[in-house]
């Protein structure tokens, strides 16, 4: 008779807990739903300063930790990327995050000519290299990325693919295209960098 009480005691209590669990729910959803209504951007809420197309900001004028406002500090930094993030059909996104990055110091008032910036292509990250002829025999399309490419090059940034990761992925030097550069490694190109005075920031 105990547990038959007992039993029904936690039915009772685990049905209560579910109901709020589910009610609980409920409340999220209302309030994502609330923060997150769309409402109209006024023209000119995003921009793309300086690659056009790609990485677009929403600039906001403020003074803290604002790029290009201390004298003496660098605008050297060096952008591991290490998987292809996204659909292969778009530019991979930690490319995007470059030219997001090309931007913001743009649109804060740092010259093109003052910013150091040095990608290293990693992992997976290699496909984002390969030509268009490979890429289209993969993927039965042109290279998304490469156009993305010329635009941060024309901007001063260098791109830089890991040839061990090459090797890795199954793939053959010269189908990656001849406007990046080869390595022998990422890890060498970041350590050696860094050992320069380069920020790294890892995507």
């Amino acid at each position: 008779m105990r547990s038959v009480l007992s039993y029904a005691l936690i039915a009772i209590i685990g049905g209560a807990v579910g109901a709020g669990v589910v009610q609980a729910g409920g409340w999220y959803d209302q309030a994502a739903t609330h923060l997150t209504q769309a409402t109209p951007e006024p023209a000119g809420f995003w921009i793309t300063p300086a690659i056009a197309g790609y990485g677009k900001i929403h600039y906001v004028d403020t003074p803290a930790y604002k790029p290009g406002t201390v004298s003496g500090v660098s605008n050297k930094v060096v952008f591991q990327i290490n998987k292809y993030d996204g659909d292969l059909s778009r530019p991979n996104i930690s490319l995007e995050r470059v030219a997001r990055m090309v931007n913001l110091y743009s649109a804060a008032g740092v010259p093109l000519n003052k910013l150091d910036f040095v990608v290293s292509m990693n992992g997976s990250g290699v496909l984002a290299g390969l030509t268009d002829a490979q890429y289209q025999k993969a993927y039965k399309m042109d290279n998304p990325n490469l156009p993305l490419i010329d635009e941060l090059e024309k901007a001063g940034v260098k791109i830089t693919v890991c040839d061990q990761s090459v090797a890795f992925e199954h793939l053959q030097r010269e189908w990656i295209d001849t406007r990046i550069t080869h390595t022998i490694s990422s890890g060498t190109t970041v350590a050696t960098l860094e050992n320069q005075g380069y920020a790294l920031l890892m995507l």
